[in-house]
């Protein structure tokens, strides 16, 4: 009897164990799953007048973008006042546009661009009153246009050492101004700024601003000055080396991609600039030769009211959907925040006839497979 029972017992003790190594197992592989990524679909609209043409009116809808990103103003240095900003390139809101935005429930958050020498020689009386102006202009364009209250505003800057105090501190007071009881945001507003990669890779040194929440501009990342440059806009490797270990970054992040191409103009590998008006079809084979994605000019032209001489090189910069797919695998790979509003940069029809529809849909799409 006594043999039975410890047969008993040693039975018991075996299924105990076995049913603990199966709950473990199995709860060790729940955490082991990824959390399932949550997107909100978005765009930007970087134009002084706000009004959408049919084409880009349907795209929200059928894409179903749920948020418009609209730069409202740029603050800039006063170049005829000393140690003044003001601020420029105001926006103007088509009341039709509006009420599309309504219909289609799409939620308009107001960016203002603010440049890094507006903040160089600021004190603390400067950064109270900007902070006034800034909040104070935000709200006269509101009432003006009769918006709803706002959930968020973003500001956009590429600050840097020099004047990473002064960029947190403005943060800080508008963030407080948002609050108030007569401000044009909701109780629950969010503040955001954007995020450069090389802000993430040298958070050390740039700091982490004091808001919300970021958003991580995943373009404009090679040096747009070097004639050596491939594609300033987009590089998926170069993405990759200035965000190793960004799922570390204190902050929840948003993610933006680009869409917009361009042409930078060389001359003796001297940069000259930027032009968005030649489109690469017009340039002739009679006036110079393409080499990948350079265009060398043979004689001298005069193009789009610019005077090229013999020698200049244009290089041309797209958003490939190829390299954006490469950002993307990494980015859902890597992002510490598993809820997060992914937007295209930027909303214009010439830009939705070169990406169309379905392009944009898989891109979206591309999160979650």
């Amino acid at each position: 009897m006594k043999q039975r029972k410890v047969n008993k017992d040693l039975h018991a003790t075996r299924v105990l164990l076995w049913i603990s190594v199966v709950f473990l197992l199995f709860f060790a592989q729940g955490c082991g799953q990824t959390q399932e990524l949550q997107t909100e679909r978005a765009f930007y609209y970087w134009k002084s007048r706000l009004q959408l043409s049919d084409a880009e009116t349907t795209a929200l809808q059928q894409l179903n973008i749920s948020k418009l990103y609209v730069k409202f103003f740029d603050v800039v240095k006063d170049e005829l006042k000393e140690n003044n900003v003001i601020p420029v390139a105001r926006i103007n809101i088509d009341s039709t546009t509006l009420q599309k935005l309504d219909a289609l429930q799409i939620e308009l958050t107001p960016v203002v661009f603010i440049t890094n020498e507006s903040l160089q020689y600021a004190d603390s009386l400067f950064i109270e009153s900007l902070a006034a102006k800034i909040t104070g202009l935000v709200h006269i364009i509101h009432q003006k246009e009769k918006l709803k209250p706002f959930q968020e505003l973003q500001i956009d800057c590429d600050w840097t050492t020099t004047t990473k105090e002064n960029y947190f501190r403005l943060l800080k007071v508008i963030h407080a101004a948002m609050k108030t009881k007569d401000s044009c945001f909701t109780n629950n507003a969010l503040l955001s700024a954007t995020i450069r990669l090389h802000q993430v890779k040298f958070r050390n040194k740039t700091g982490v601003p004091p808001v919300d929440k970021g958003l991580l501009m995943c373009y404009n990342m090679g040096y747009l000055k070097n004639p050596f440059t491939r594609n300033s806009i987009l590089e998926p490797s170069e993405m990759k080396n200035y965000l190793a270990g960004f799922n570390t970054y204190p902050l929840p992040l948003d993610v933006a991609l680009p869409l917009f191409e361009w042409h930078v103009y060389f001359s003796n590998n001297l940069y000259k600039g930027i032009t968005t008006e030649i489109k690469s079809e017009n340039l002739s084979t009679s006036t110079g030769h393409w080499n990948s994605n350079r265009f060398i000019f043979e004689r001298d032209t005069l193009l789009q009211n610019i005077a090229f001489k013999r020698g200049d090189v244009l290089r041309f910069e797209e958003s490939k959907p190829e390299d954006i797919e490469q950002c993307i695998d990494f980015l859902k790979q890597n992002i510490r925040n598993k809820q997060f509003t992914v937007s295209f940069y930027h909303l214009d029809e010439l830009l939705l006839n070169k990406h169309p529809q379905h392009e944009l849909e898989t891109l979206y799409q591309r999160f979650h497979d």
